[in-house]
C-alpha cells in the first residue's frame, strides 16, 4: 500500500447512483385516462447460482432465479431508469440496464452473473432514513460506493451527503446472516470529512480483514450517517448494489506524468484518486484524492486523446486549499456531470487524475494517476 497521509482532495455531488447504457426495445406502453403514456423495463437474468433481487431505481424489487423479468413499475418517456442487482453469492454485470426512457418499452436488459474471481469489487449504496433500523423519517439522502481490491485487501470510496449535518459517518458490519440488522460493535471504518462538510471518504491505506471481506461480499456492510438528532443514525445504506455505476481508482506518482515541462527532479510524492459516476445521468456520485503533497494548488480529472501516453484537457475541476495541511478540496458546484464523450473516454481508459504543486517546478503536474474503468 502507498504511504500517504490522510490528505484529501475531493468533491461532492448530490446524485442518485444510477447507471449503465440504455438499450430499448420497441413498442408497448400504456396510458391512463388523464396521464402520459408509460412504459415497462425488462430483460433476462442468467448465471445466478440462487435467488437474487433485482431493483429498478432503488425499488420495485423482484426476487427471482434465472429467467426473464419485467418490473411492475411503469415509467414515462424521459424518465431515467436503473436496474441493479443484490446477489451475495455471485458477481453480476448489467448491460442495457440504465439510461433515459424513450416512447417504447425497454426489453433488452441483460443481467449476467458468475462466480466471483480475482477482479476488483465495486459496490454502491443509496442511503436513506427508511433503511435505518428502526426507520427514521427524514428527507436527507446520500449516494455512496466502494471499490475493494482483493490483491491488497485495500478499500476506497465514501459517501456524499445532503440535507443534514453529520457528527460522524462510518462503515458498520451487520450481524452475520442478517444484513439489515444493527451492528453490535462500533464502526469498522470511520470516514474522514472533507472541508465541504458533505464529502466523507475512507482514509488512505485502509484494508479489510478476512471476516470483513466475507461480510462485504455477503452484503452485510453498510454506511451509517449519525447526526445530533439521531445518535443511532439518520440515514443508512447497504453496500450491496451491483451495476449502475462506473468507477475508477488510480495510484498517483510522478512516473505517470507525460513529458513534464519545467525543472522537475527528485519527485517522490504519491497519491490515490477515486471516482464513482452514475452512468445514466453521468453525474459524479463521489470523487476525491488522497496525497502527500505539501503545496498542491491545482487538481483535476483530465481526458487524453490516446490514453496513458498522452496529455489532454481538464473535464473536472477540484478546488484544493493550497498551503494547508491537511489539504482539503471539493467540487464547488452543487452537481458535476460528465458528457457522453467523457463516459466513452472513461470506458476507453483515457481519463486520469492530476495534481499540481506551486513549488515543484512541474507546471504540467507533479503526480498523475491513469484511470482504469471498473463496472
Amino acid at each position: 500500500m502507498m504511504k500517504i497521509r490522510d490528505v484529501v482532495i475531493g468533491f461532492i455531488v448530490s446524485a442518485v447512483v444510477v447507471g449503465i447504457a440504455v438499450s430499448c426495445g420497441g413498442g408497448g406502453g400504456s396510458s391512463g385516462p388523464s396521464g402520459p403514456a408509460t412504459y415497462s423495463v425488462g430483460g433476462a437474468l442468467s448465471g445466478a447460482t440462487g435467488t437474487i433481487v433485482l431493483k429498478l431505481n432503488g425499488g420495485s424489487d423482484i426476487s427471482m432465479a434465472n429467467g426473464s423479468f419485467t418490473f411492475a413499475t411503469m415509467l414515462a418517456d424521459g424518465d431515467t431508469f436503473n436496474v441493479q442487482v443484490v446477489d451475495a453469492s455471485d458477481r453480476c454485470t448489467v448491460a442495457g440496464g440504465a439510461g433515459t426512457m424513450t416512447a417504447a418499452n425497454v426489453t433488452g436488459v441483460a443481467v449476467t452473473c458468475a462466480a466471483p474471481a480475482a477482479e476488483k469489487v465495486v459496490r454502491s449504496a443509496r442511503l436513506s432514513g427508511a433503511q435505518e433500523n428502526p426507520a427514521v423519517v427524514t428527507s436527507a439522502s446520500a449516494p455512496g460506493g466502494i471499490v475493494f481490491d482483493p490483491a491488497t485487501n485495500g478499500i476506497t470510496g465514501g459517501v456524499t451527503v445532503s440535507g443534514l449535518t453529520p457528527t460522524s459517518v462510518g462503515i458498520f458490519q451487520a450481524p452475520s446472516g442478517n444484513p439489515t440488522g444493527n451492528s453490535a460493535i462500533p464502526a469498522i471504518i470511520t470516514l474522514t470529512a472533507a472541508a465541504d462538510g458533505k464529502t466523507y471518504f475512507i482514509p488512505a491505506a485502509t484494508t479489510l480483514t478476512a471476516g470483513q471481506i466475507t461480510a462485504l461480499r455477503a452484503g452485510e456492510l453498510y454506511f451509517n450517517v449519525i447526526t445530533a438528532a439521531q445518535s443511532a443514525g439518520e440515514i443508512r445504506g447497504q453496500i450491496n448494489l451491483q451495476g449502475g455505476v462506473l468507477a475508477g481508482v488510480a495510484n498517483m506518482d510522478f512516473a505517470q506524468e507525460v513529458s513534464p515541462p519545467g525543472t522537475c527532479t527528485g519527485i517522490t510524492t504519491t497519491g490515490q484518486g477515486t471516482v464513482i459516476v452514475d452512468r445514466a445521468t453521468r453525474k459524479i456520485a463521489v470523487s476525491y484524492m488522497t496525497h502527500d503533497l505539501t503545496a498542491a494548488n491545482l487538481a483535476h480529472i483530465h481526458t487524453s486523446p490516446t490514453g496513458p501516453g498522452s496529455n489532454g484537457g481538464v473535464i473536472i475541476n477540484f478546488t484544493p486549499s493550497a498551503g494547508l495541511v491537511p489539504n482539503p478540496a471539493y467540487q464547488t458546484t452543487a452537481e458535476s456531470q460528465m458528457t457522453t464523450t467523457n463516459i466513452t473516454d472513461f470506458l476507453a481508459n483515457y481519463l486520469y487524475f492530476n495534481i499540481h504543486s506551486a513549488t515543484d517546478g512541474c507546471p504540467g503536474g507533479e503526480i498523475r494517476g491513469n484511470i482504469t474503468a471498473l463496472q
